[in-house]
């Protein structure tokens, strides 16, 4: 059994420690890398583009008043509207729509979906990019919300400037900051803040395809046009994770892409122009929602998209797929240095040379999770402008739980319903929470 045992943490080391590598090329990568200047869009610089935000729902009648009234405030550009996918059956919601109409009739619109609810939010967006580009009057941006985003409306300048230049434009997501005490909702401060302050730069710079976030994403009236003209749909039917192939197979259709991290100070790298929102805040909500990510990343895009592409979108998506593997080993190496510790492993019964190697390996998983935790805290900086020694530390365990518990249950669903399944997919419903303020939510 010591045997097995010791093996097995040699093995689990090494792999964090590829792992780690890995992690580490990118940190050195993003390193020196601009950000954007904030450039004003206003009706001097020419005109402005019709800006159709859409915001599909599914039972959401408790938020989207908030959130539609609350953004509306923010939102000073009349090109701007908001238009809201409702389904025929979702009385509650439709209501609550109607009567935004109607307040604004100017700025909102309703669509109704021709089925009744709920299918998917992939099939409720093509829904709604099907009635809106039926005619000619069409808009000449969409951009991709949900229904708890704070909108930044600096958003809407980047994408006015860039749309000439690229037709799939993500602006950074971050995490909405969280009080003390909420360790589940507050793990995804840092790993978006980690993410879209360090991956998705450094993804942009090497021209990898940038993947949507779901939120956050505009597309060009010719991006639109090319997919419903050559497929009938914008968005990927059949997946869980839509919108993330949707940044892949808009880089394949030959149009360009771009992550727009920029921020108000570049010099200083915060007061970034992005979307935010709150996040789960409880442990079965998070990992239902990251088992939704890991399956619909790792294991449904590599069926979806295969592997084809230039080197580095080969390289990224061997990053964005890792997670199947990865993330056991954090948790799984702590089990087993507890056992060691409690004198159930014996590593010294290993041949001197590997033995010595696995002290080395040991050595550098130690130094490794020390640069995770100084890239934690840094990228946390860049975004919410403080430092929380304390809060990161305590945060970091409980999101290693929540990712090997999500990536469990992506392995019992691919294993058991694998990409061969015919069971429609149907709208993997997340409670929401919007701040009572919307033009004080800024981190």
């Amino acid at each position: 059994m010591n045997e097995i045992l010791v093996s097995l943490f040699v093995l689990t080391s090494l792999m964090i420690n590829l792992s780690s590598l890995d992690d580490i090329f990118i940190d050195l990568l993003s390193f020196g890398i601009a950000h954007l200047p904030l450039r004003r869009v206003t009706a001097e610089s020419g005109p402005l583009p019709s800006i159709a935000v859409f915001v599909a729902n599914w039972c959401e009648e408790d938020v989207i008043g908030k959130m539609v009234e609350g953004n509306l405030a923010r939102i000073g550009n009349p090109q701007v509207s908001l238009f809201l996918g409702v389904y025929p059956n979702d009385t509650g919601t439709r209501r609550v729509a109607e009567a935004l109409a109607a307040a604004h009739p100017d700025r909102v619109r309703v669509i109704v979906n021709s089925l009744p609810g709920p299918t998917s939010k992939g099939q409720m967006l093509n829904e709604m990019f099907a009635q809106s580009f039926a005619g000619e009057k069409a808009p000449d941006l969409v951009v991709l919300h949900d229904s708890e985003d704070v909108i930044d409306a600096r958003s809407f300048d980047i994408y006015a400037t860039y749309a000439g230049e690229f037709d799939f434009i993500q602006v950074p997501v971050f995490s909405l900051s969280r009080r003390r005490g909420a360790y589940v909702a507050s793990t995804y401060m840092e790993e978006f803040a980690e993410r879209h302050t360090r991956e998705l730069i450094v993804r942009n710079a090497l021209g990898a395809a940038i993947p949507s976030a779901g939120v956050g994403t505009c597309l060009t009236q010719a991006l639109v046009r090319h997919f419903l003209e050559t497929r009938g749909q914008v968005l990927m039917s059949g997946t869980v994770t839509e919108d993330y192939i949707l940044g892949v197979e808009a880089k394949r259709a030959g149009f360009r892409s771009m992550f727009a991290a920029t921020s108000a100070r570049a010099e200083q790298g915060v007061d970034y122009v992005a979307t935010r929102e709150f996040f789960p805040q409880h442990l079965e909500a998070s990992i239902k929602q990251k088992t939704r990510w890991v399956y619909g990343i790792a294991f449904e895009a590599m069926h979806k998209l295969g592997w084809q592409g230039q080197p580095w979108d080969i390289y990224f998506f061997l990053r964005d797929r890792k997670g199947m593997v990865t993330n056991f080993l954090a948790p799984g190496s702590i089990i087993l240095m507890i056992l060691a510790l409690a004198g159930f492993i014996d590593a010294e019964t290993l041949p001197r040379g590997v033995y010595l190697l696995f002290q080395w390996s040991i050595s550098f998983n130690l130094l490794a999770a020390a640069c995770r935790y100084v890239a934690r805290l840094t990228s946390s900086y860049r975004v919410y402008g403080t430092i929380d020694w304390t809060g990161v530390a305590i945060r970091w365990p409980v999101a290693l739980y929540i990712n090997m518990v999500a990536a469990f249950r992506a392995w019992k669903i691919y294993l058991g319903e694998s990409h061969f399944a015919t069971s429609p997919i149907v709208w993997s419903k997340t409670t929401h929470d919007v701040p009572d303020d919307f033009l004080a939510a800024t981190r």
